[in-house]
């Protein structure tokens, strides 16, 4: 019997990673196609910024009309910000569907080497069921029972420990981008006070290195939310912009005016992540409490069916 107990933990364990990765792989599956929806729709913009600034850039005629109502050289610019902002934003994603499509591919490559878990763990049950019968009669009932009750907490004492070390991944990289922005933002007021070139450069490469970071940040997110999605937790993150495009006006512009833009930005993109990492430790402690109650549960179930395999089984 405690062989048989063995192999049907084993199966049990194996049959409710399945079950998670189809599950998962569904929700990643809806995620890329909106992901891929949205990066089309992108890249179509793109394409038409890009298009504009060719038009102004070639001295046709519908670029000769565009300077009866605007400085062409003021229109040229505007549609070369507008161009480079719609291809930060396409590239941004582009990635973010490239991710969920390794995602849904791991998933379902998993789950694949899991085929047939199902049928097995039901087998086994049935055999551990039958061989009880045999032995015991109507205790048997009580005693399968409390073995489905403590294989349900576990699995989701299990399930909750997942999201909390998604949860505290997460976590960890929106501090880091933080402290990124932050740093990004000393540098900023030290260049609008006059800093040059130097401050310029180190201010961007902040920028750049939470830009990266938070690419990184937001697959940790997404992870977090699938896993939430296994425990009932609901989890609603604001959008985090960093618009790159801003360094080309602050090299090329450079006075106070463009550079209080890019600061100003650089404070929302702070508020923003500071926001998620607020809202990321409220979950990781409803997480942690969560845990502690199916964690006294599971520590009661196992005392109960001690009980009753000592006094009555």
């Amino acid at each position: 019997m405690e062989e048989l107990n063995r192999r049907l933990a084993e199966a049990a364990d194996r049959y409710a990673r399945l079950e998670k990765l189809n599950r998962q792989a569904a929700r990643l599956r809806k995620e890329y196609e909106a992901a891929v929806g949205q990066a089309e729709r992108l890249k179509a913009a793109l394409a038409k910024e890009q298009r504009d600034v060719e038009r102004l850039e070639s001295g046709s005629l519908w670029a000769l009309l565009t300077t009866m109502f605007a400085d062409r050289t003021e229109r040229l610019d505007r549609e070369r910000q507008e161009a480079a902002e719609a291809l930060v934003r396409y590239e941004e994603a582009r990635q973010h569907a490239e991710q969920l499509r390794r995602d849904l591919q791991t998933a379902e490559r998993e789950a694949a080497n899991l085929a047939g878990a199902d049928t097995a763990y039901r087998e086994l049950l049935a055999e551990k069921e039958q061989r009880l019968r045999s032995e015991q009669g109507p205790a048997v009932e009580r005693l399968l029972a409390l073995d489905r009750e403590e294989a349900d907490a576990s699995r989701r004492l299990r399930e909750i420990a997942e999201a909390l070390d998604a949860g505290q991944s997460a976590c960890m990289g929106l501090r880091r981008v933080t402290d990124l922005l932050r740093s990004a933002e000393s540098w900023g007021t030290w260049d609008m006070l006059g800093g040059g070139l130097l401050s310029t450069m180190v201010k961007h490469s902040r920028i750049d290195d939470a830009r990266a970071q938070l690419n990184e940040v937001r697959h940790a997110l997404d992870v977090f939310r699938r896993e939430l999605a296994d425990v009932g937790g609901v989890i609603d993150l604001p959008s985090v912009d960093l618009d790159g495009f801003t360094r080309f006006a602050d090299y090329f512009w450079d006075n106070f005016f463009v550079d209080w833009i890019v600061q100003s930005r650089i404070g929302q993109a702070l508020r923003a992540v500071q926001d998620a990492q607020s809202q990321v430790l409220h979950l990781l402690d409803w997480l942690a409490a969560q845990k502690g109650a199916m964690q006294a549960s599971l520590d009661d179930i196992r005392r109960r069916r001690e009980q009753f395999i000592v006094n009555d089984y």
